[in-house]
């Protein structure tokens, strides 16, 4: 990758019916929807408002990871909530139009200041991980949760990474709403990182930058995650919790603990099948990967996997059908949910067809076939 400070963050706007091509392009002219894997991270516009500056490499770390794993890049989708679709109108005017001091006056202050904060964050993100692109694109949107969702590809080869913050204002990072909405509605698989509270030089915000919105790479270039958990389930999102949890933990060479929780009645036949589940994760896992496996028995499965989590760095986990007790890990705050004093990253993953990805099929079409061919005749 090769970005330049002179390089200028393109803006898109919604459009009212069908998309024009402007919506389709990202940073430098490039289509934003490529063949290849696009993680992208969408950023409200107040993220940036405040006086501190966002530490680049805990706010892209989980993005570069994931797109690292899959051979992708990440688009930081800079959303701009305008007032109305007249306004919404006058930027698209912007960006067909050329005529020079006309044109800047026509477009509100809002979308000029995101290209500018993206384009300092695009400028300090080449240096975490040179071998990931890290790209940029200003969207302007009259609906900040519907601007999200025109944005994403409905192709397999897309990802959304919707931060939510603890310990932050509501409006620094994306509501509940919002991101109910785009698990439930996106046609892509999607990723909700609650980015706990950390200090020092892992914190989101690093205080006091020289009234800098983005910290320097030297506030900056500490790491902590040393452990990661992976609890597992039969649900149709395991298998990409596990892969999450194989790129983060790839990434920055961290060891995962994959955890099932049975109840303590459970039956013989249950209990092989947790096993085969947790062979399954390691099998997804990877040889790269430092990993063991762990059988709990609790008649409280949430309750065990939060006690678990307080002893991890990082937690991975796939997103729950119903929309409570395993959510609350991402939507509660950490601090309040796990309980310890250590503080949790969690990172809770949507496959988009819910089907836990065929990998887990032909695993164990493999294994049954094999139990098959060991049977005496």
């Amino acid at each position: 990758m090769s970005n330049s400070k002179e390089t200028t963050v393109p803006i898109t706007v919604t459009e009212v019916s069908s998309e024009s091509e402007a919506d389709s392009h990202g940073y430098d002219g490039e289509v934003i929807h490529q063949p290849d894997y696009t993680v992208v991270v969408p950023v409200v516009s107040d993220l940036f408002d405040d006086d501190t500056g966002i530490n680049p490499r805990r706010f892209l770390q989980t993005a570069i990871a994931l797109a690292d794993d899959n051979d992708g890049h990440v688009v930081i989708l800079g959303i701009a909530a305008v007032a109305d679709e007249t306004t919404a109108e006058q930027v698209r005017e912007y960006t067909r139009s050329d005529n020079g001091d006309e044109k800047e006056r026509s477009v509100p202050e809002i979308v000029t200041k995101r290209q500018t904060q993206l384009t300092e964050i695009v400028n300090v993100a080449e240096d975490i991980d040179p071998e990931v692109s890290v790209q940029a694109l200003v969207r302007v949107v009259t609906d900040t949760t519907q601007g999200i969702l025109a944005a994403l590809d409905n192709g397999s080869g897309t990802a959304v990474l919707l931060l939510r913050g603890t310990g932050f204002e509501e409006s620094w990072l994306l509501g509940k709403s919002t991101i109910d909405t785009v698990i439930d509605e996106a046609e892509c698989d999607v990723f909700v990182e609650n980015v706990g509270v950390r200090e020092g030089a892992d914190a989101l915000y690093v205080p006091d930058v020289e009234g800098h919105t983005v910290a320097s790479l030297a506030e900056s270039d500490a790491e902590t995650i040393a452990s990661i958990l992976l609890p597992v389930g039969t649900g149709p999102h395991a298998a990409l919790a596990s892969e999450a949890a194989r790129a983060v933990a790839v990434a920055f060479d961290a060891s995962v603990t994959v955890l099932h929780v049975i109840s303590p009645d459970a039956s013989g036949k249950e209990r092989s099948d947790a096993r085969d589940l947790l062979t399954f994760a390691e099998y997804v896992l990877g040889p790269e990967v430092e990993s063991e496996t762990e059988l709990h028995e609790a008649s409280d499965p949430t309750a065990a996997i939060i006690e678990e989590a307080q002893n991890h760095d990082f937690t991975s986990i796939g997103s729950p059908e119903q929309k409570f007790r395993l959510r609350d890990l991402v939507f509660k705050p950490v601090q309040e949910t796990l309980v310890g004093e250590k503080d949790v990253t969690v990172l809770m993953g949507r496959e988009a067809d819910r089907t836990m990805r065929s990998l887990y099929y032909r695993y164990t079409r493999a294994m049954e076939k094999s139990d098959t061919d060991e049977q005496p005749e």
